[in-house]
Order: C-alpha cells, then sequence, then structure tokens
C-alpha cells in the first residue's frame, strides 16, 4: 500500500519524532494519522502506531508487531486496538473516537499483517485450541520474533494440562518453521 503524504499538525509530527528518537533513538515519519474527537491524534510510522495516552499527554509508541487486532465499530465511531500481554493477562485495549479512521485504518490493518510471520491453530481438545502467531516488526526484520498463543473460548489456563498443551504446541510451531 503507498500512503500519500499529508501535512500534519507540527505538533504531532514534532511529538512523534521525539517518542520514536527517545525509543529507538532514530527519526520516524508519519505515514497516516487521524484526529479523535476530542482533538487529540493517533499516528502510524513505518515501525509503530502512537496512540494517545489517557493518563498523560504523551503518546504511547506500540510497535506494530505488539498488536494484537484491531477492529471498526462504525455505529458507535470508535478504533479498537487490541495489544499483545503475556499469557493469562487481559488485552490491553486502546478506544480511539474518530469520525472515520480513513488512511490510518488502512495503515493499521497493513501494517499488523505485515508484522505476522506464523499463524496457526492447534488443536488441544476436539476443535477447540489454541492460536500460536509469531510476529515481528515488518520495519524492523533483523530482530528476534516474538511468541504468543491464545486459547479458544471453552479453554482456561487454570484447567488441568491446557497450559502444558499450549506450551508444547508453541514448541512444536516454532520448531517446524526453525524460528
Amino acid at each position: 500500500m503507498r500512503l500519500l503524504r499529508t501535512a500534519w499538525p507540527r505538533e504531532l509530527a514534532d511529538a512523534v519524532s521525539a517518542a520514536a528518537r527517545e525509543a529507538t533513538g532514530s527519526k520516524e515519519d508519519i505515514l497516516a494519522a487521524v484526529q479523535l474527537t476530542n482533538g487529540r491524534w493517533a499516528a502510524g510510522t513505518r515501525t509503530a502506531v502512537y496512540l494517545p495516552s489517557d493518563s498523560t499527554d504523551a503518546d504511547h509508541r506500540v510497535g506494530w508487531e505488539q498488536i494484537e487486532r484491531a477492529n471498526w465499530d462504525s455505529e458507535a465511531s470508535v478504533l479498537h486496538i487490541y495489544e499483545t500481554t503475556d499469557f493469562g493477562t487481559p488485552l490491553r485495549a486502546t478506544e480511539l473516537k474518530v469520525e472515520d479512521p480513513g488512511r490510518f485504518g488502512q495503515l493499521l490493518r497493513e501494517r499488523v499483517d505485515a508484522s505476522i510471520i506464523v499463524q496457526r491453530h492447534v488443536p488441544l481438545a476436539g476443535k477447540r485450541g489454541v492460536r500460536i502467531v509469531g510476529r515481528r516488526n515488518p520495519a524492523v526484520t533483523d530482530t528476534p520474533v516474538t511468541w504468543n498463543f491464545v486459547l479458544d473460548k471453552g479453554l482456561e489456563p487454570d484447567q488441568p494440562g491446557v497450559v502444558d498443551a499450549a506450551e508444547a504446541a508453541l514448541r512444536q510451531v516454532r520448531d517446524e518453521f526453525g524460528i
């Protein structure tokens, strides 16, 4: 996907550049951004998405490989973004109230999809199982793959043998792909 460059508010460009320099030591250019109904902004670069923080004025930087999924609720005009977390902890959810996600939504979908290098469903109990996902930032391919797994509904980590079976499935997928 090729996105057209647009003039972003100077404050947004400066905030993203400062956050990028702090996190990576280099400058990042905004590829797409969307203004929230409260006047704040969310922006995406080649390597990360910058989300407004509820508790501070600082933007929250999230690498594309750390986004589990995103979805758009057109009726409520809310873009939901879910970050990956450690197994057994709830996903971190960010809700962005926007009129239309536009190019930012397109960039979000493209970069999250591009971060997934391996995705496999492994049955553990009948058809229910675990989804194993290996991700890498699509703009930084020399970094290690991050792995996570998500249990299907009806399987809980406190059920006997479920975590052991999920971890065995993860080892199997990693071995299969040599990652």
